[in-house]
């Protein structure tokens, strides 16, 4: 497979997140497309179904991504993006494997700093719960997250400047 197969596969992918274009996202996924999350090691997606449920929530709750990196070859592409969740700023990194077809086969996502990996966590398990209509789960979810939005907002706040050295 030519890498400009492999380019166009990732710009489609890119443009369809940053229009918000659900159905041209789900065009660029192979069928049996596997979605590793940031989130979990547990927390995995597998096919069409499940990745517009999880891509349906997740570009509605994320707003301003913007990719600004595309690198890669024929069968492997990395791209990294900003975008804004609850009024964190995010960076994500997401390896795109393809298959014969150019279609993305396997996803795989990183998101920094910590407060916007929670905020994310915060959003998505109850939004995925939801639309499952699963409203009990959603609340729970929701409780539980809660105090890591607290505990990474508060540390990266208050923690995290008293460690920087002195210069000089």
């Amino acid at each position: 497979m030519p890498v400009a197969r492999a380019e166009s596969t990732s710009l489609r992918y890119r443009e369809a997140g940053e229009a918000k274009d659900l159905d041209a996202l789900i065009a660029t996924l192979a069928p049996d497309v596997v979605f590793h999350s940031p989130l979990s090691a547990r927390a995995r997606f597998a096919g069409h179904r499940q990745m517009r449920e999880l891509f349906g929530v997740a570009l509605n709750v994320m707003g301003g991504l913007r990719y600004h990196t595309d690198v890669g070859d024929e069968r492997t592409r990395m791209l990294a993006s900003s975008a804004h969740l609850n009024g964190q700023e995010l960076e994500e990194s997401t390896l795109l494997r393809l298959n014969d077809e150019a279609l993305i086969a396997e996803i795989t996502m990183w998101i920094r700093p910590l407060p916007a990996l929670t905020a994310v966590m915060a959003a998505l398990g109850p939004g995925l719960a939801r639309a499952a209509g699963k409203p009990v789960l959603s609340a729970l979810v929701g409780a539980a997250v809660k105090p890591l939005i607290l505990m990474t907002r508060v540390g990266d706040r208050t923690l995290v400047p008293l460690l920087d050295k002195p210069s000089g």
